[in-house]
């Protein structure tokens, strides 16, 4: 097994080796066969070792050969008798028909460069291992992945290829979940020039998995396996329920519109209507009517008046039979053709006030009245007018739906919640259903005409008072016992059932395990929006005491866009308590737990120092001057694979990069590579034309000019040493 696999990778040693020298050839134009025939006079194809060596010596600069691919050519076209057979050489990078005017990349260097190049995975584990991450990633990826990755190559103009951190970073951002053992087997599969990932392979085969799986029908629409696997034991299928009206429930048709009309709508209901508009926009009547009466006769006309309505974003409430009955209501009585807009602003202000409240000063005034703070939203059906069966039947439906929900101990809100994108507590009447059908809860066309009727309205299906109606979730409240019986009015220390001590054990892991995904949550809202929290919080800690109240708290969340629910603010008021006042909390302590995305702490040993490196997630820094051709690239992957053989855990770079970064920035500068290199007694692995490629494959603009990248270096040395694509001494 061992041969084979060394067989395999000195044959891909010669291919690469064969492409260099036909790209020479396709670029410089010379025919390396006349030099072979001059050296064979009987035409047999066969020379000396010794002159085909030398030949190939004499254009290896050209050639762009090293000594190991030069030594591993010369093998493989050797016979026992040690002679060359050069005309086979030759049919291979001379007489191969190739397109050459299809290649679009010609000026890079990259003519014969394999764009599905992969390198070689040995162990069978292995192989396994991958196969099952590339499907998984394929079952995950929903969109398509090229476009990302060549986003990237408009910049960096890297020809197939990216950045293992953009591709590490591009993963992350289409939440494909992937281990670090993952990953590093991705890399190893994947990884091109030592330094950079094959994007167009990766791609390709992501494709090919998908191709294969739709083509024999082993995933349904959610791209999930349907195929049974072992492991699958049983495949439940439930029974349909018996027909309703003479229709079968799998072809059931219900409303699929949420929309009751009222039509011939009273004055009344077309003045609450605009009423209830005006004070949930806060809307000022008097600045859209004022500015047409310039006379100050409290009048305007019809004209005027329907402009008016317009621009307060009322008017496309209302219909032109609408319209007449509210013009009609307000028409002066003098001159027939103007409006009394004074007295359509006292009508409509009182959903605000009362005018001249100060003559009566003991009235109570409730903002907004009773019947705007009850009014149904436009579309909905009005259910205390809703004929008795149609409640009765609804009725029945939530009581049978609340069984469902209790002994089945379902929690629906967050199938109804990830179709609300906008947050508005509906959602279509058609998602409705299919919630309802994938929780197990079946309902005849009656049953789901009569819930649509009670919450639906212009907006879709209300879910949120249908759970608060269907689902009070009282079952799933952590039950709490006294230890002794209430007496008087002192209630006893509250204690969970089952534990003596008030603690236990399985709800101290649950806690902890909420707290930690609450602050990744806070943490992941503050990473991609910038958010700093601390300067939204400490401006309500006047005294600088490092403490605030509940209530500015809350409040200073909701202005830093900190998007959370009530319980889980409740839960982080408990967990930073403020120990010398119950109303307050810690709120430094709260900010020095989310500073953790921000700034990483890291004790040197030995001197017990603790230094804060910053973390910065900003975008790819790559820049032009640190475009390396394909001649730079072949020098860099050799440059690298000699020095991933002492990484930083065994040469301690990182402390020697550190001292001479000052200012903690990760760069250093060029003649500082040389004297960390020099240190470590590394220097000598590398040539000056070596060294100059890998400072400008890690280079970064600071300033005026180029400074080396460290980390990002110490990181790629790492990997490579991991995987284990070392450059071997044979």
């Amino acid at each position: 097994m061992d041969s084979d696999n060394r067989l395999d990778i000195g044959l891909n040693e010669v291919w690469k080796a064969c492409r260099k020298i036909q790209d020479a050839l396709f670029r410089y134009g010379f025919d390396i066969a006349t030099e072979f025939c001059g050296h064979d006079p009987q035409g047999k194809g066969l020379i000396s070792e010794s002159l085909f060596s030398s030949i190939l010596a004499k254009y290896k600069t050209v050639f762009g050969l090293s000594d190991f691919e030069l030594r591993e050519v010369t093998d493989y076209f050797r016979l026992r008798d040690g002679r060359i057979i050069y005309r086979e050489f030759c049919k291979v990078v001379c007489d191969e028909k190739h397109n050459k005017g299809d290649h679009k990349d010609i000026a890079t260097g990259l003519e014969w460069n394999d764009p599905m190049h992969v390198n070689i995975i040995a162990r069978p584990e292995e192989r396994r291992q991958l196969c099952l991450v590339l499907i998984k990633i394929a079952q995950y990826s929903h969109l398509p992945l090229l476009p990302y990755f060549q986003d990237y190559e408009l910049v960096s103009q890297n020809v197939g290829t990216v950045t293992i951190t953009h591709f590490s970073r591009l993963l992350h951002f289409m939440k494909i979940p992937l281990s670090d053992s993952d990953f590093l087997l991705l890399l190893k599969r994947y990884m091109k020039d030592s330094y950079m990932v094959n994007y167009v392979a990766f791609v390709n085969h992501l494709e090919s998995i998908k191709d294969y799986l739709k083509t024999n029908n082993l995933t349904d629409n959610a791209m999930k396996i349907i195929q049974n696997f072992p492991g699958k034991l049983v495949d439940l299928d439930l029974p349909e329920l018996p027909p309703v009206d003479g229709t079968s429930v799998a072809q059931r048709i219900f409303k699929d519109f949420c929309n009751h009309p009222q039509e011939n709508k009273t004055i009344c209901d077309i003045v609450f209507c605009i009423q209830k508009v005006v004070h949930k926009n806060r809307i000022r009547v008097r600045e859209f009517l004022e500015g047409f009466d310039l006379m100050h006769t409290g009048t305007v006309t019809k004209n005027q008046f329907e402009r008016s309505l317009n621009n307060m974003g009322v008017g496309k409430y209302l219909t032109q039979r609408e319209f007449e009955l509210l013009s009609a209501r307000y028409i002066d009585p003098i001159d027939t053709n103007r409006i009394r807009w004074r007295m359509f602003e006292d009508e409509i202000d009182r959903v605000f006030t009362i005018k001249h409240l100060e003559k009566t000063p003991l009235l109570e005034v409730q903002s907004p009245p009773k019947y705007i703070e009850e009014m149904p939203r436009s579309g909905s059906l009005n259910w205390q007018e809703a004929k008795p069966e149609i409640r009765d039947l609804c009725e029945e439906s939530l009581h049978r739906i609340q069984i469902r929900i209790k002994n089945r101990r379902l929690h629906m809100h967050p199938f109804f919640k990830s179709y609300d994108k906008l947050n508005s507590g509906h959602v279509p009447c058609k998602i409705a259903n299919q919630i309802l059908v994938n929780n197990g809860i079946l309902l005849s066309n009656d049953e789901l005409n009569s819930l649509i009727d009670r919450y639906g309205n212009e907006l879709g299906f209300n879910y949120t008072r249908f759970l608060e109606h269907a689902d009070p979730a009282e079952y799933a409240i952590p039950k709490l016992t006294t230890s002794s019986t209430i007496q008087g009015n002192c209630l006893a220390p509250l204690t969970r059932d089952g534990d003596a001590n008030g603690e236990d054990e399985i709800g101290n892991i649950t806690n902890e395990q909420y707290i930690i995904k609450l602050l990744a949550k806070i943490k992941r809202q503050a990473i991609t929006k910038s958010i700093s929290v601390m300067d939204f919080l400490q401006d309500y800690d006047r005294h600088r005491e490092g403490e605030i109240s509940e209530e500015d708290f809350r409040r200073g969340l909701d202005n830093a866009n900190v998007k959370l629910l009530p319980q889980e603010v409740k839960m982080l008021c408990k967990i930073f308590r403020s120990p010398k006042r119950g109303c307050c909390v810690l709120y430094r302590d709260f900010c020095r737990a989310l500073d953790e995305v921000f700034v990483k702490i890291e004790t040197a040993s030995g001197d017990g120092e603790i230094t804060a490196v910053p973390l910065l997630h900003l975008a790819n820094l790559d820049c032009f001057e640190c475009f390396l051709n394909f001649e730079e690239r072949t020098l860099c992957s050799q440059a690298l694979m000699k020095l991933a053989r002492q990484p930083d855990e065994v040469s301690n770079l990182s402390s020697v990069f550190k001292d001479f970064d000052r200012e903690n920035c990760g760069t250093i500068q060029k003649n500082q590579l040389m004297r960390a290199l020099t240190v470590r007694d590394m220097h000598h692995m590398l040539s000056s034309r070596e060294f100059d490629v890998i400072f400008k494959c890690f280079g970064m603009q600071r300033g005026t000019g180029l400074e080396f990248n460290y980390r990002e270096f110490l990181n790629i040395l790492k990997i490579l040493h991991q995987t284990g694509q070392v450059e071997r001494k044979y």
